[in-house]
C-alpha cells in the first residue's frame, strides 16, 4: 500500500439537487463555490464527508479517489487509531443547505430504532446509525421544531376548530381539562391527539381535505390578521395537497427563527422541518429519515407517531457572540464538534487536529494553510479534509475570513 501524505486534502464535494433547494439567482450554494447556476436547477445540499451516498473526492496524482474508498485504504492515517477503532468510518457528515421552501416533517431515528427500521426496510432506512443534527445559520433559518408548550397545543385547539373537529371534540375536551395536569399526562395526551391527528388523516382523507379547506377559507378572511403560521399554512396547501397531515401538524410545531452564527441541536426523534434560509449542518453520519408530511416522497407516519419522544417547548438555541472569534457549538454527539472560526487579515492561528480527522470549510475570505513542509492556499468555499496523521497546522488570512471546523469529540 502507497504511503499517506500527511498534508490537507482539497475536498470535492457534491451538491444534492432536491427540489426545495434555491434556484438561479437566489442559489446561495452556486455563489458560496464561486460558480454560474445551471438555469432551474435547485442547489439544496452540498455534502462533505464519506457517506456512500455522495461521497467527497480528492484528487491525487491527477484523479479524483473517492474519500470512502481514501479511508478504507488509510484508516489509521485519515481517522487516527481511537476513531478508526470506535466509529470505523469518517463518523460525521457535514453540509451546506439552502432552503427556498419547506422540507419535509420529519424525524431521525436513536441507534437502537435506526437498526430496527435498516432491518425491516433498507430501501427507506439505508443507514443503521442515527442522526443527531446541529444547524447553525450562515444568514438566517425560519423552522418548525418540536412540538409547542401544553398551553400552546390547548390554544391551537382553540383558535383552530377545523383541527379539533378533525380530531375530535372528545380527544379535545380531554385535553383542555389537562392543562394543569402532571407532565406525563399531559405528553400522553399529546401522543393521543397526534396518533389520532395521523390515523384519520390516512383512513378520512376526504373529511382531511375539508377540513383543511374550511380552515384555508376561514384564514384568508382574516386578509392582514394572520399569524406567521397561518401565512406558512396558506402557502403550503398551494403546493400539497389537503390530505397531507403536516399542513395541520404545522400548527403544533413551534415557528422557530435563527439569525446568522445561532445553533440548534436536533436530538433523535424530535419532529422537525426546516423552512427557509441557508445554514451549515452536521450529523453522524447517517441519512436516515422518518418522514410524516409536507412530501411527495416516501411517508411513515406510523413509525413517527411511534418513535416521537413528545417532549414539548422550542429547542435552546445555541448563541454565539457576533464579535466573537472562536465560537463552539456544543452538543451531546461524540460524532462531532463544530467551530466557527473568524481572522483578520494577517492574523495566524495555531491548530492541532488532536488525533481525529478534521473537514474545514471557508464560508468567507482567503488565506492559507500551512504546515511543516508545505503551505496551500484556500478560498471561499473551499473545504479540506484534516488527516489526523497532520498533528499540527497553521490558518492564516489574507482577506477577513471565516472558517468552519469540524472534528471528532474524542474522549
Amino acid at each position: 500500500m502507497a504511503s499517506f501524505d500527511p498534508r490537507p486534502y482539497l475536498l470535492v464535494n457534491q451538491v444534492q439537487p432536491y427540489a426545495w433547494g434555491t434556484r438561479g439567482e437566489d442559489a446561495f450554494i452556486p455563489r458560496l463555490l464561486g460558480m454560474e447556476p445551471e438555469p432551474g436547477m435547485p442547489y439544496a445540499e452540498l455534502w462533505m464527508g464519506a457517506h456512500p451516498n455522495a461521497p467527497s473526492h480528492v484528487v491525487l496524482d491527477g484523479a479524483r479517489v473517492s474519500l470512502r474508498e481514501l479511508i478504507a485504504q488509510h484508516p489509521r492515517e485519515i481517522l487516527g487509531r481511537a476513531v478508526a477503532e470506535q466509529f470505523s468510518q469518517l463518523p460525521f457528515l457535514f453540509k451546506v443547505l439552502s432552503t427556498a421552501e419547506s422540507l419535509s416533517i420529519q424525524a431521525h431515528p436513536t441507534k437502537e430504532q435506526a437498526r430496527r427500521l435498516h432491518a425491516r426496510d433498507p430501501e427507506h432506512y439505508p443507514d443503521d446509525n442515527h442522526k443527531p443534527e446541529l444547524a447553525v445559520a450562515l444568514d438566517s433559518l425560519t423552522a418548525l421544531m418540536g412540538f409547542k408548550p401544553f398551553s400552546g397545543i390547548l390554544e391551537t385547539l382553540e383558535r383552530y376548530p377545523e383541527l379539533a373537529d378533525f380530531v375530535g371534540r372528545e380527544i379535545a375536551g380531554r385535553a383542555k381539562s389537562a392543562e394543569h395536569a402532571a407532565p406525563q399526562q399531559q405528553k400522553a395526551l399529546l401522543r393521543e391527539l397526534y396518533a389520532t391527528l395521523v390515523e384519520r388523516s390516512v383512513a378520512c382523507e376526504e373529511e382531511l381535505v375539508q377540513a383543511t379547506g374550511l380552515l384555508a377559507e376561514r384564514l384568508r378572511a382574516l386578509a392582514d390578521g394572520m399569524r406567521e403560521e397561518e401565512r406558512l399554512f396558506l402557502d403550503l396547501r398551494k403546493k400539497y395537497s389537503g390530505a397531507d397531515v403536516g399542513l395541520f401538524t404545522v400548527f403544533l410545531l413551534n415557528l422557530v427563527h435563527l439569525e446568522e452564527g445561532q445553533g440548534v441541536f436536533i436530538d433523535a426523534d424530535i419532529p422537525h422541518a426546516y423552512l427557509k434560509g441557508n445554514i451549515v449542518e452536521c450529523m453522524a453520519n447517517s441519512d436516515n429519515v422518518v418522514r410524516a408530511g409536507l412530501t411527495q416522497k416516501f411517508k411513515d407516519v406510523e413509525t413517527l407517531v411511534d418513535i416521537l419522544t413528545y417532549e414539548m417547548g422550542p429547542p435552546p438555541l445555541i448563541e454565539a457572540d457576533p464579535a466573537a472569534a472562536d465560537v463552539v457549538y456544543p452538543t451531546p454527539a461524540p460524532e462531532f464538534r463544530v467551530s466557527r472560526l473568524r481572522m483578520e487579515p494577517g492574523q495566524t492561528r495555531a491548530e492541532s487536529t488532536g488525533g481525529g480527522p478534521q473537514i474545514l470549510l471557508a464560508t468567507r475570505g482567503d488565506g492559507r494553510i500551512c504546515w511543516d513542509g508545505g503551505q496551500t492556499a484556500f478560498c471561499r468555499g473551499e473545504s479540506f479534509l484534516i488527516p489526523a496523521i497532520l498533528e499540527a497546522f497553521e490558518l492564516e488570512a489574507q482577506a477577513p475570513a471565516e472558517v468552519f471546523s469540524v472534528r471528532v469529540l474524542l474522549s
